[in-house]
């Protein structure tokens, strides 16, 4: 029988807490960034959670919330820019699950991406292209890890 793979969790759960607005089209502010410092730790992996409560005004039926990664140099000294309309595309992670549907009435959800392979040190941003605006409240969190027996 093999051997099956557990998950190590790396470290404490890194958070943002009441993250602020964010229209139809644009990215979380640099003050709303998960940043992630894997220099220690050296986790492979993390799965991010996204808690809307309460956060959209009326329920998207269109869209997603994306992830999006803005990696340091490679001195860890230095961040890539902060995504904006009119800065270059940062490193696409993935989009959280549920994506809004065309039957959808919720407006409060608990989202995940899972498994999200780790760069040394990373700022982490939300794209919201829902048409609806994402209000204050959001929260953030990624839980790092690595495999193990």
């Amino acid at each position: 029988m093999p051997t099956p793979i557990l998950r190590d969790n790396v470290g404490s759960v890194f958070t943002v807490t009441a993250g602020n607005a964010v229209a139809s089209g644009a990215y979380s502010v640099s003050g709303d960034k998960l940043a992630i410092d894997n220099t220690t730790n050296l986790a492979l992996l993390a799965d991010f959670e996204l808690v809307l409560g309460g956060a959209f005004s009326s329920a998207p039926v269109t869209g997603a919330l994306s992830l999006f990664a803005v990696d340091y140099d490679l001195t860890g000294s230095n961040a890539g820019p902060a995504p904006t309309a009119t800065s270059p595309t940062p490193r696409f992670v993935g989009n959280f699950n549920p994506t809004p549907n065309s039957t959808n009435t919720a407006t409060t959800w608990k989202m995940s991406l899972n498994a999200v392979a780790l760069s040394d040190k990373t700022d982490y941003y939300i794209q919201n292209t829902t048409g609806q605006s994402l209000v204050t409240g959001w929260i953030l969190k990624a839980q790092c890890w690595s495999p193990g027996t």
